[in-house]
């Protein structure tokens, strides 16, 4: 469903469940399977406001689309199924599926904080970075969520082998409290029986954050969010993305790869293409295939010690070479952290206060950005080592 394609008006009332009306009151644009993203909130027959909530919509489809709207409402439900195997403070929470009126709405809980896309839009407007003990703090509450995720099981004891596939900056989450969230996993591979299953092989989120096996073959394991996640915080750290790396990508470099290297990215290229990837979804392909150690090395080499050693090695080509499990890295971010008691909570609050403070209002405001309420947090010079 589409508010621009329905009219809809701010403040319509798109349904009622269980006791509160859902009121609209902007449209986020189309996301994935060709849902429609709206913002809504939350009101009680008395008129009282109960809060956001984010719906992903599905409307009423023309005879010619009933096939692929079969499809997508068969992902929203699956969405919601998978959805009670994720209990987690760190994972945003699905709170159903609802049919009104013959559109389709997967309620979902609006994030409490600002994507790390905005964050980082804010920072490279002050010039400045975030810590790197900020960058492994954000890692190691994204780590703990994807811990649970992939280590869900059935209600028989079986393993659901969660994949999130689409982990970039625009799903991960940062409330001015120092807490993190992860959400849509509407891409999410899984063992959940009767999932529908994907019949091309491409990306599923954005392509520069997805791995290299991902890209290259479509065939991914927990290890690829693991890739995804280590680039998110290789960006937030040093502003540079992995696989953003067009001036590199020359025919000197394309010529390292053997002629069957070659033929593999031709062919990864042509199923994005066929299955509607943008164009510079090439770029990052090629870029997958052809990075070497030494590119990891220059990118990291300003950090201090732990997150280097850790960029290192979530970011290797093979997944192999990888942390093999989120809960590995979980444990290792930790005790780079001193178990929160080097830096947690009340540190990472402080430097998103102190970021907050330099920022532009006029930025804020483009961004939907509120500042943050209640007494700011004593902010000292953080260390990068």
């Amino acid at each position: 469903m589409s508010a621009r394609e329905f009219r809809l008006p701010r403040g319509a009332i798109l349904f009622t469940r269980d006791g509160f009306q859902y009121e609209f009151r902007e449209d986020l644009g189309e996301v994935h399977h060709g849902l429609s993203l709206l913002l809504a909130r939350r009101r009680t027959p008395e008129g009282s406001i109960r809060g956001k909530v984010l719906l992903k919509a599905l409307g009423v489809p023309q005879l010619r689309e009933m096939p692929r709207i079969k499809r997508a409402r068969a992902k929203l439900e699956e969405q919601v199924r998978l959805a009670t195997y994720l209990d987690h403070p760190g994972i945003l929470r699905v709170h159903g599926l609802h049919k009104a009126e013959g559109c389709w709405y997967v309620i979902t809980e609006h994030p409490s904080g600002n994507s790390i896309s905005n964050l980082l839009t804010l920072v490279g407007e002050c010039r400045r970075r975030f810590s790197a003990l900020f960058t492994l703090h954000v890692g190691a509450r994204v780590a703990e969520a994807l811990e649970h995720a992939h280590e869900a099981r059935d209600e028989q004891g079986r393993p659901l082998h969660i994949v999130h596939r689409a982990l970039d900056v625009e799903n991960l989450f940062v409330d001015w409290n120092g807490g993190v969230q992860v959400s849509d996993f509407g891409l999410a591979l899984s063992d959940l029986p009767g999932r529908v299953s994907s019949t091309v092989r491409r990306p599923q989120g954005d392509a520069f954050y997805s791995s290299p096996e991902m890209l290259l073959t479509g065939r991914v394991d927990a290890r690829s969010d693991l890739f995804a996640l280590g680039n998110v915080l290789l960006e937030l750290a040093t502003g540079r993305n992995l696989l953003d790396a067009s001036d590199d990508l020359t025919d000197e470099v394309k010529g390292t790869l053997s002629v069957r290297q070659r033929r593999r990215v031709r062919h990864a290229i042509k199923r994005a293409q066929l299955a509607g990837s943008p164009p510079m979804v090439a770029d990052a392909i090629w870029r997958a295939a052809t990075y070497t150690q030494a590119d990891l090395e220059a990118l990291t080499k300003p950090l201090p010690q732990g997150l280097r050693v850790t960029l290192l090695r979530l970011l290797q080509p093979r997944p192999d070479d990888r942390y093999q499990t989120a809960r590995e890295l979980a444990a290792d971010l930790r005790r780079w952290l001193g178990e929160g008691a080097a830096y947690g909570k009340k540190e990472a609050v402080a430097e998103l206060y102190e970021m907050a403070k330099r920022a532009h209002e006029e930025l804020m405001v483009e961004l939907g950005m509120r500042r943050p309420r209640g007494p700011q947090v004593p902010q000292d010079e953080f260390s990068t080592s």
